[in-house]
């Protein structure tokens, strides 16, 4: 059984390239979400943190994802923009709970 992916990227910059972390961000979602395997790729703002953004992916399955970073845009705006600006950065890959047996 095939199960989706979730994957949650919390990223932050330096007070000063907060802006232009935000509009990579939202160039590379723009990208991603025509990936075959894409589902949804959401990029959020912090409101207290302005220099902190939350990117929310979900993917058909593992192996989307895995075609996701081998992508040139993953490459061409995530490694050579995103990443360079980045200061902070937490990401979780979850799993969908579909082939968890329910409780009985």
């Amino acid at each position: 059984m095939s199960s989706h992916v979730l994957v949650v990227a919390d990223v932050s910059s330096s007070p000063e390239n907060a802006e232009e972390l935000g509009r990579a961000l939202r160039e590379l979602a723009q990208a991603c979400r025509t990936e075959p395997g894409c589902l949804s790729y959401d990029v959020f703002h912090s409101v207290e943190q302005p220099e902190r953004y939350v990117s929310i992916e979900k993917y058909v399955d593992s192996a989307a994802f895995a075609a996701h970073r081998a992508a040139d845009h993953f490459r061409e705006i995530g490694l050579a923009e995103v990443m360079p600006l980045v200061t902070r950065r937490d990401v979780r890959m979850y799993d969908s709970a579909s082939n968890i047996p329910a409780a009985q």
